[in-house]
């Protein structure tokens, strides 16, 4: 048996993105791809048109940073040494401190305009502005009753003394009020009042407004997330400050003022150094103010009394023993004092950061002075993490602890250094004692005289070092200033609008509106399995194609004979022509036509093939084998009760099988009643038979067989057809199907094989136009069909299709 030519383009191994395709696709659903493109466009002018504006708003500071403390002024350098430690604070500290908390929620109590937030809303009840201080009216209210916090209030105004209050959620409240008047009910108690800046309105009139009350702790844990503070360099100090909001004011005061609390905070610590100085010398004079005034009045009533003015030579030398002495004495008071207040410190106050540096009060222990330092140091890092960092993570325990453990320590050197300095006291003590016997040798008067002016001498210097120290600490507060200045205020003229981006939302829209129908081409593609376009044939299988056959769009099942002037009609002749050139042969005359699954249109294709032979003069017989599930008869109206089966066992003849059709040269052998074993009467000799009879009176015989994935019957004819011919349906038969093809091809069960597409309809979007058409070979094509249609008023096709129904015309569009 002579094989028909093979199609010798490789076969695709791997699924390819075909541009071609999916370029005319696109044109093909040019309207749809208009279609998204608009929608997305006029989504992104509505986002733009009633979004609300977010304004982005800087401001920067200049920050002194500790590591480099050269240029200190005079006052300056007089406070540094009233200080524990000199260099604590870092820029990146400085940045934690800005964004923390505590910062936030001090800006927030000194803005009483932030307290309220009132919301203008617009006529169509759509977009809605925040206003801050351009709203028309003001609510004042007692800072000692509560207002439910969060919870809207309506107003709209009716005139220039009245308005409507609304509130709503359960509360029911409706109600006309005048400017001025105190509402009050058990969750709200306050006056709206017109704003004294702002003269009265008539346009105002009929515009609704609602405001609701904040809460002071949710507003600065909300500004606090939003402040962003970046340093410009990283070797330098200078720090910006960002923040973003829907009124741009509003923003500009509240980085203001958080520099203004940063800036201020600095200051009041610095001058809490000078000021808990003063006050342990204040009080350490208050203290030795009666010692002064007892010693000098004894003095003065002795000099008085006993007409003593000048000392003796002796009494000189004796006296400047003890001055001696006395300079020391007076060091190790002052320490005795220091010590005394830090013990008295540690047992009485746990807060650390307050204590008095022991060189403003002269004491110069290196061990105290370090260990000081360290506490200092730590309590500080403690404080400057607590902005940032959660109480109790791990490492804010560590400092803890290691504030705990110094604290232990500088207790016991406490303790240690008053011992030690009670002895250096007590040795002072016995060194003056022993000059004092001395002293006894002098006369009586002149031994009081220098007992005296030793005392007094001793309070006097004691009293005017602690002034000394004092004048200092006053004249270091004084001419503090602080370590941090502004270098630019935040300007609401200088704020950008970040939102809506209105070219970035067009753009957006644009690029959704094209890609959104692109995508779902590309899924529609990768999720449909069907056979859509010729090329699939030509790359999953080397069966060659013979034809195609346009929809059936008549109200007939045998268009080739009813409409024969349509091109539908032609598209079969198309089909005999090319079946003439593999039959050449006039032994070649069983055709048998078959398909994968039932609905394919092998039945359709095979009745009109064998009526379109007919009308060329030869003698046609089409057997209906479909065995199993019969339909061949409903086109010819041929007879059920006997037919093919009932010849195979015997039952009716040859003759008695064979009808007539109304198309002349065309017979029918209908399958007849549904026997029980298909598969064997088709295998038995008894069939073979029946094809040698037909061969004998017929030129062709057409056998409509059963579908081969459903039973092996189709492949039971090989032994005495011809021809396969495999029917696939244009967008109905599965891409799987011509792998069932080529594995018949393979396993050699059918050795001449060709593939007829049925259905085959207009596809819009892949840029072709298939009315009919017909290949063969290595690919070349027959009559025409290909991008074009011959209709002329009485030409060659003038059986026009009817016309689109509404849904095939929906169903097109789509």
């Amino acid at each position: 048996m002579e094989q028909i030519e093979r199609n010798e383009y490789p076969l695709s191994q791997e699924e390819t993105l075909d541009i071609k395709k999916l370029f005319f696709q696109v044109l093909g659903n040019w309207y749809w791809f208009a279609i998204s493109i608009f929608a997305g466009l006029f989504i992104s002018y509505l986002v733009n048109r009633y979004s609300e504006q977010i304004y982005s708003v800087r401001s920067s500071l200049i920050v002194k940073d500790d590591e480099n403390t050269r240029g200190l002024s005079g006052a300056e350098n007089l406070i540094q040494g009233l200080k524990l430690v000199r260099n604590t604070k870092s820029v990146q500290n400085e940045i934690g401190i800005l964004k923390s908390y505590t910062v936030a929620y001090q800006a927030i109590s000194e803005l009483p305009d932030f307290w309220v937030s009132y919301v203008a809303v617009g006529r169509r009840g759509i977009k809605e502005s925040k206003l801050y201080t351009s709203s028309p009216f003001v609510v004042t209210y007692d800072s000692l009753t509560a207002n439910i916090t969060n919870y809207p209030a309506f107003v709209t105004i009716l005139s220039t003394d009245t308005y409507l209050l609304e509130i709503d959620d359960g509360m029911n409240v409706r109600q006309k009020m005048k400017f001025g008047e105190r509402f009050t009910n058990r969750s709200f108690n306050f006056t709206i009042s017109l704003r004294s800046n702002r003269a009265p309105d008539d346009n105002l009139i009929g515009r609704k407004y609602y405001f609701y009350f904040n809460s002071l702790t949710g507003l600065a844990k909300a500004y606090q997330g939003k402040v962003v503070v970046d340093l410009n360099d990283k070797k330098g100090s200078i720090l910006t400050l960002t923040t973003s909001g829907f009124v741009a004011d509003q923003e500009a005061d509240y980085l203001n003022k958080v520099m203004e609390v940063y800036i201020r905070r600095g200051l009041d610590e610095k001058n809490q150094i000078a000021d808990n100085t003063v006050k342990f010398i204040d009080v350490q004079l208050r203290e030795m103010e009666d010692s002064l005034r007892i010693a000098e009045q004894k003095l003065l009533n002795f000099r008085l009394h006993n007409r003593v003015i000048d000392i003796s030579k002796e009494g000189s030398s004796i006296f400047a023993k003890l001055q001696r002495l006395q300079d020391q004495q007076l060091t190790l008071e002052l320490n005795a004092r220091y010590y005394s207040y830090l013990d008295d410190y540690l047992n009485t106050k746990t807060d650390l950061s307050d204590i008095v540096a022991p060189t403003s009060m002269g004491v110069d222990d290196l061990q105290l002075n370090m260990l000081l330092q360290q506490i200092s140091q730590a309590v500080i890092d403690y404080q400057t993490l607590s902005y940032s960092a959660k109480p109790g993570s791990p490492i804010a325990e560590e400092l803890n602890n290691r504030i705990s453990t110094l604290r232990k320590t500088l207790e016991e050197k406490v303790s240690s250094l008053q011992e030690a300095n009670g002895v250096a006291k007590r040795e002072i003590s016995r060194q003056v004692k022993l000059i004092e016997d001395e002293l006894m040798k002098l006369p009586y008067q002149e031994r009081m005289l220098i007992n005296i002016e030793r005392e007094y001498n001793l309070v006097d210097k004691l009293y005017t070092y602690l002034m000394e120290k004092r004048a200092e600490a006053a004249i270091a507060k004084a001419s503090n200033i602080p370590d941090n200045k502004v270098l630019d205020f935040a300007l609401p003229v200088n704020a950008t609008q970040i939102k809506p981006n209105r070219k970035i939302n067009y753009l957006i829209g644009f690029v959704l509106g094209l890609g959104i129908p692109f995508i779902v081409i590309l899924v529609f593609n990768y999720i449909n399995t069907r056979i859509v376009d010729l090329k699939t044939i030509s790359q999953k299988t080397s069966i060659p194609l013979l034809g195609t056959v346009g929809h059936n769009r008549f109200n007939s099942d045998l268009p080739t004979i009813d409409k024969p002037k349509s091109t539908l009609a032609e598209s079969f002749r198309g089909l005999r022509t090319n079946l003439q050139y593999l039959l050449r042969d006039p032994d070649k005359k069983v055709i048998a036509i078959s398909s994968t699954i039932s609905g394919e249109g092998k039945t359709f294709v095979a009745a009109n093939l064998a009526a379109i032979i007919a009308t060329t003069g030869k003698r046609v017989l089409i057997v209906g084998m479909d065995l199993r599930k019969p339909k061949l008869h409903r086109y010819f109206g041929g007879e059920t009760h006997n037919g093919l089966s009932t010849y195979l066992i015997g039952r009716d003849s040859f003759e008695g099988i064979v009808h007539e059709t109304r198309v002349a040269n065309l017979y029918i052998v209908s399958a007849g009643p549904i026997p029980p074993n298909p598969a064997e009467l088709i295998g038995s000799e008894a069939m073979d038979r029946f094809i040698n009879e037909a061969k004998s009176v017929f030129d062709f015989i057409v056998i409509d067989t059963p579908p081969v994935a459903v039973v092996t019957d189709a492949l039971l004819t090989a032994r005495f057809s011809n021809i396969l011919l495999y029917v696939v349906r244009f967008d109905y038969s599965d891409v799987e199907v011509l792998k069932l093809v080529e594995d018949i091809r393979k396993n050699g069960e059918q050795q001449s094989l060709a593939i007829v597409v049925n259905d085959l309809q207009h596809k819009r979007s892949y840029g072709y136009s298939y009315s009919y058409g017909y290949t063969y070979g290595y690919g070349y094509s027959y009559g025409s069909g290909y991008g074009y249609s011959q209709k002329e008023d009485g030409g060659y096709y003038s059986d026009d299709e009817p016309p689109l129904s509404w849904k095939e015309k929906f169903k097109r569009l789509f």
